[in-house]
């Protein structure tokens, strides 16, 4: 007999998401002190709840959710993560009927999912492809080994770029003093973020202030590998931030995002914002650090050019309702 019951933010729950989280990842692994500070700095105006399954005393399966901002308040992105002795049962449907009903709440009318290329998630295709989503966007996800990579090559353009006025600064520990650091810093990475491909359906939007400076004092005080800001003048023009959990992989670093405002493309900005994230990771005994990139974006052939590796696909699917 199984049961489905509410998120109610106790330690024994948020145990579980990780512990679940943990059995189907194919790559990274969520702590549970993680877990709590992301959820603590969420943002409330916007509805986000966790469905558990249990049957009997144990817990067999979760689902998270959320709901999309502005012009994307009827959509709702969501996972499910079921121990895998459990798979085949028809749990992830049961789950996912109870969501459909939550969700009513913000009139959703359309459902996002991600998977990857990789075994642990085959049973969540089936699951995905049964119930009528489809698959039209793809992310490439790419590695680099730090200890292997040779940089040489890259010094004259950094030199170049300096010499053309632009400079490279560590953001939390050389730019806190700058004036309107903060308000520049979400600026900028609204604007080249705007250009950052997107899932039929999903339009960009932006966060307020607020809710970035939570998430960015969340990153600088306890994720922080490395931010990198290029500036131009007193005009901050690209920036690459690198995120390592040292509570769940210490050795691996994660890029939240890297751009360059469009005025200031192809000039080399961008590999070189890589190239000295890279050498402060390595200073810091980071061994990998892990990107992803749709296929056509110019960043995918930077990467590759720097030595990063493919690793398993990101799919998203997705289905009106």
């Amino acid at each position: 007999m199984t049961e489905i019951k509410k998120f109610t933010e106790t330690d024994f729950e948020f145990e579980e998401i990780a512990r679940l989280y943990n059995l189907v990842s194919h790559d990274d692994k969520e702590h549970v002190d993680d877990l709590k500070d992301a959820w603590a700095i969420r943002d409330q105006s916007l509805i986000r709840d966790r469905l558990f399954l249990y049957q009997g005393s144990t817990v067999i399966g979760y689902l998270g959710y959320g709901q999309g901002r502005d012009e994307n308040k009827q959509n709702c992105y969501f996972n499910i993560f079921l121990d895998p002795n459990f798979n085949g049962n028809g749990y992830r449907q049961q789950l996912c009927e109870q969501m459909l009903q939550e969700v009513q709440a913000f009139s959703c009318n359309r459902l996002y999912m991600s998977i990857y290329e990789h075994k642990n998630y085959d049973q969540s295709k089936k699951f995905l492809v049964k119930n009528g989503f489809e698959n039209n966007f793809k992310i490439r996800e790419s590695s680099l080994d730090l200890g292997s990579v040779v940089l040489d090559k890259y010094s004259s353009l950094i030199g170049k770029l300096d010499s053309n006025g632009i400079q490279f600064y560590d953001a939390k520990n050389e730019m806190k003093d700058f004036p309107n650091h903060y308000e520049k810093l979400e600026e900028l990475g609204w604007i080249f973020g705007k250009d950052f491909p997107m899932p039929e359906g999903i339009v960009h939007t932006r966060q307020p202030f607020e809710q970035f400076i939570k998430f960015q004092k969340l990153f600088e005080e306890k994720r922080y590998g490395i931010e990198i800001v290029a500036v131009d003048g007193d005009k901050y023009v690209g920036s690459t931030d690198i995120h390592v959990l040292p509570k769940s992989d210490p050795h691996k670093a994660w890029t939240g995002s890297l751009g360059v405002l469009r005025e200031y493309r192809r000039r080399g900005i961008a590999t070189a914002l890589k190239v000295n994230a890279i050498e402060k990771l390595r200073e810091k005994g980071i061994k990998q650090v892990r990107t992803d990139n749709e296929e056509n974006n110019p960043m995918y052939k930077i990467n590759v050019s720097l030595g990063f590796t493919p690793e398993p696909y990101c799919y998203d699917y997705q289905r009106e309702i």
